[in-house]
């Protein structure tokens, strides 16, 4: 049963009970106060207590699949333990519209754009198994595989030899395995292995017989799946895909072509990530593993690690310009961009998922913990700000757009009830604390942050003004040092000082695999070009013809077509490198790089 519950009363400030009435049934509501908080900054919109999902943190999103301008909410419900049937569910107005059946328990799912602008552009992907599903207006769209990983090298030696065989004795091989498994562990063997281990004793033969000349390999599985702004503050924005593997990696997928713009190696299996900036400029991705490892990844640069938690986290969330996480041990961190500790909270029960509550509006950004005593805890930093009191315990959350409402926050509880409550626009955070005299009230004023970071600047400016000249004046004589070092070197070299007046401009023609690289070489001076130049081929993960062009003297003012034939070597996008050189000189005069786009395999029809 679902209970629409509508805003009349909302400003009812004592203990009271209020009837609603809708149709022939009433519906009772209580609303008391707790301690200081106000009851009324939240409105109940839907409660189902027989939804009958069961869903972990992170299995939750919002998004505006359809482009019609209504958030959908995107639940990966798991099913129970009886009946297996993960599914994707999807809910519009309190009510599900479509469900999609999925092969394998799903670990997570994200809402994302492919492009900027364009709301029809809205992409769900769904982590399960080796395998991330990507859907396009809730249909079937594209289906990304991680690539399979070598066995160990001792049981693909056991396996071999068991294939070589004529005589095959199958109780050899399984406790060549057996000894195997004691000496490294079942989690190093592949799913083959433990499955003919398990097996009972008559079977193990016709499955041996089946399998042993097959290649042995190692599937690999999805632990998370997170998104991560690309290019632009604008909403909706392209973002891109995050996806963590059981093998310990963190691959970053291109929106578009779902091609593999960025890899890490972490050396643990990450199970959740969230993201601050720009990935294309100085954005970062700050990732935790199940046994508390905490660090950071940035494009360009290796991973990073921060910290390891006393305990294993539960939960990861944004929080202004760092993060907060929270702990198995019923404790909540504060983290700063840079990896400091900024607070530890203690929170009175343990911990079932945090979320974080942007509110651009009021300039604040809350924190959402629920709690294994049927409780939601607001914070502000580490301030409790609310509480909101429920049924069950919640076992997931998310805060964002559902319908037209724009702060709505969608809960599952862990007996499989859907709740959904929404944050009043005249909600007020502020805790005002109690009357008190005179002579308390005229106590310490808030400071803005600007003017006590420019306070603390000038006493330091005051206290170490002979040290902080002392720098200065080693900086500018290390530069003027640096300035003279080049102009000697470029004066006993006879190396030409400034840019060469010659450009390139280069395009890609055709669809693939086959590309032609047009490149138009200009001078840009008043007279000839000098003699000896020539262009020079590098690639990556491409095949180029021709590799050297050497070029004849070019008119002023004159674009040179060139062509250059290209093709990528497997279905990975391919870049090419062109240098602009010159006989006598030994570095490149000029250079522009070519981004060989992704093509489809081809198929026989």
């Amino acid at each position: 049963m679902i209970h629409i519950l509508s805003n009349i009363f909302s400003e009812t400030l004592d203990t009271e009970n209020v009837v609603l009435s809708e149709g022939s049934e009433k519906y009772y509501r209580l609303e008391r106060k707790i301690g200081n908080f106000n009851p009324s900054r939240w409105l109940d919109a839907v409660w189902e207590p027989d939804a009958g999902m069961y869903v972990l943190p992170g299995g939750m999103d919002t998004l505006d699949t359809s482009g019609d301008g209504d958030g959908r909410l995107i639940v990966t419900d798991l099913g129970t333990a009886t009946a297996k049937n993960p599914k994707i569910r999807v809910y519009k107005g309190g009510e599900q519209v479509s469900e999609h059946n999925i092969v394998d328990p799903p670990c997570g799912v994200v809402g994302l754009y492919s492009e900027t602008g364009d709301t029809r552009s809205a992409i769900v992907a769904v982590g399960a198994g080796s395998s991330v599903y990507i859907y396009k207006n809730m249909r079937a769209h594209f289906k990304y595989c991680l690539p399979h990983l070598d066995a160990h090298p001792k049981e693909r030696e056991i396996w071999h030899k068991a294939g070589l065989e004529d005589e095959f004795n199958v109780s050899t091989l399984c406790d060549d395995l057996e000894l195997l498994m004691n000496e490294l562990g079942a989690s190093y063997l592949s799913p083959r292995t433990l499955k003919l281990l398990a097996m009972d004793p008559n079977l193990r033969l016709s499955f041996a017989e089946e399998y042993r000349r097959i290649p042995l390999t190692k599937a690999n599985v999805v632990t998370m799946v997170g998104v991560a702004r690309k290019d632009s503050w604008n909403d909706p924005a392209s973002s891109c895909l995050m996806v963590g593997t059981e093998s310990g990696e963190m691959l970053v997928l291109d929106p578009r072509a779902f091609s593999v713009m960025d890899k890490f190696l972490l050396g643990w299996p990450p199970v959740a990530a969230v993201s601050a900036g720009l990935w294309a400029g100085d954005g970062q991705a700050f990732v935790i593993g199940r046994e508390g490892d905490l660090g950071v990844l940035k494009k360009g640069c290796p991973y990073q690690p921060w910290d390891k938690l006393p305990a294993p986290a539960v939960a990861i969330a944004s929080l202004g310009d760092g993060i907060a996480i929270a702990g198995m041990d019923s404790t909540l961190w504060g983290f700063s961009s840079k990896g400091e500790k900024l607070w530890r909270l203690w929170l009175p029960s343990a911990p079932l998922d945090l979320v974080t509550l942007p509110m651009p509006q009021t300039g604040l950004s809350l924190l959402a913990v629920s709690l294994a005593s049927s409780e939601v805890h607001l914070y502000d930093g580490k301030l409790h700000v609310d509480t909101i009191k429920m049924m069950e315990p919640v076992s997931a959350m998310k805060f964002g757009k559902l319908g037209q409402e724009e702060r709505a926050m969608a809960m599952v509880t862990m007996g499989g009830g859907l709740c959904v409550k929404i944050l009043k626009r005249t909600a007020d955070f502020t805790i005002h604390p109690a009357a008190s005299s005179p002579s308390e009230s005229t106590g310490r004023f808030a400071i803005p942050k600007k003017t006590r970071l420019f306070v603390e600047q000038s006493i330091r400016e005051r206290a170490e003004a002979k040290k902080m000249y002392n720098i200065f004046q080693q900086g500018i004589l290390r530069l003027k040092l640096n300035v003279a070092k080049s102009a000697v070197r470029v004066l006993a070299t006879g190396e030409e000082v400034g840019p060469y007046p010659v450009t390139l401009e280069a395009s890609i023609l055709g669809l693939g695999p086959d590309y032609l690289i047009r490149l138009l070489v200009t001078n840009v001076s008043t007279g000839l070009s000098d003699t000896g130049l020539f262009l020079v081929c590098r690639d990556e993960n491409a095949d180029i013809c021709p590799r050297v062009v050497d070029l004849p003297l070019l008119p002023s003012g004159i674009a040179i077509p060139i062509t250059i034939k290209a093709r990528p070597r497997d279905q990975l996008s391919g870049n090419v490198k062109i240098l602009l050189c010159k006989k006598d000189r030994t570095k490149p005069i000029a250079f522009t790089n070519v981004l060989l786009p992704a093509c489809e395999e081809e198929t026989n029809v």
